[in-house]
């Protein structure tokens, strides 16, 4: 037996030029024992209540600190903007207002199966319903969109739009989004894939720090800018604006060196607001310092006595008491 053993390892080793390295492999041997890890911190009794503290508490171990300056413009919303608003909002005895909704078929026909709802009367779309005001939906700025659309990408070459999106990214403090095109066009030249464009959200203290610097320095230094047009909205509260590619260089973290942004192309603004209504939009941003221009246009929520001409008129039905 032992010449066997000692003539298989002679046979093995004429095959292999190195000694076999011992490697790290399941074990087959019953049973099996492996080693668990486990935090300390979760044990420990002493270590319970940091392990319980949330994310946002100092005391806390996974506490990270942010941005600790104030913001003047949101603490004079918090203070000042908005009592006025609830007090100059609010209507006793409000009611909810319904929006305009898709209607059902009454079924008089047989050619009324399986129809899809017709659209609602006087919109293309469903809007939402109009809520009595309180406290707990004072009108607010949430976010600001900041895009643009470079014409020179699909002229002359997709690298046109780069010093944009650095112009944008200095002006906001966040990196926008590349915008590709989804479409072909032959009349414009525009393929579908081409980047032509780019997009940016901020919200928080970048929101605010935007805001200011766009009400208090640049907009009063545009020569022919006589405020913003008071039609502008889509209805539900979003008010939106243009500044050409010359205006963009009034920004402070642009205007230091003009000669770096000579291919700069403008950018379109739009303040998203909590507001219900295109006037309660227009009226918070006023307070804000936006100014604003021409005949305001009304809003188009009917209220409950015209809707119910609306069912007189077309014979139609709601239930909206309900």
């Amino acid at each position: 037996m032992a010449l066997n053993r000692l003539g298989s390892r002679q046979f093995c080793r004429q095959f292999y030029s190195s000694i076999p390295v011992g490697k790290h492999s399941i074990s087959i041997v019953e049973p099996v024992h492996h080693k668990i890890r486990y935090k300390k911190n979760e044990v420990m009794p002493r270590y319970a209540t940091i392990r319980n503290t949330p994310k946002w508490d100092p005391r806390s171990h996974s506490f990270k600190p942010q941005t600790v300056q104030q913001s003047r413009l949101e603490e004079h919303f918090n203070n000042t903007l908005a009592p006025d608003l609830m007090l100059a909002n609010y209507v006793h005895n409000e009611r909810q207002i319904p929006g305009r909704k898709r209607q059902k078929w009454d079924g008089s026909s047989e050619y009324h199966i399986n129809r899809p709802d017709y659209v609602p009367a006087g919109s293309a779309i469903q809007t939402p319903d109009i809520k009595p005001r309180t406290f707990t939906n004072i009108p607010q700025l949430k976010a600001i969109w900041v895009h643009s659309f470079v014409r020179d990408a699909v002229r002359v070459n997709e690298e046109r739009v780069l010093p944009t999106m650095i112009a944008m990214q200095q002006i906001t403090g966040k990196k926008p989004t590349p915008v590709y095109s989804k479409s072909s066009v032959m009349q414009w030249r525009l393929r579908r894939g081409l980047h032509v464009g780019a997009k940016v959200k901020i919200q928080s203290h970048e929101m605010m720090q935007f805001f200011a610097t766009l009400v208090e320095i640049v907009m009063p230094r545009i020569k022919d800018f006589d405020g913003i047009d008071s039609s502008s909205g889509d209805k539900f509260g979003n008010i939106s604006f243009g500044l050409e590619p010359s205006h963009m260089q009034l920004f402070p973290e642009l205007e230091g060196s003009p000669e770096l942004w000579q291919n700069v192309a403008g950018v379109h603004i739009t303040f998203v607001t909590s507001a219900q209504t295109d006037p309660e939009a227009r009226t918070l941003l006023s307070a804000m310092g936006v100014p604003f221009k021409g005949r305001e246009r009304l809003h188009n929520v009917p209220t409950l006595e015209a809707l119910y001409a609306i069912e007189r008129k077309k014979g139609l039905r709601y239930d909206y008491l309900e």
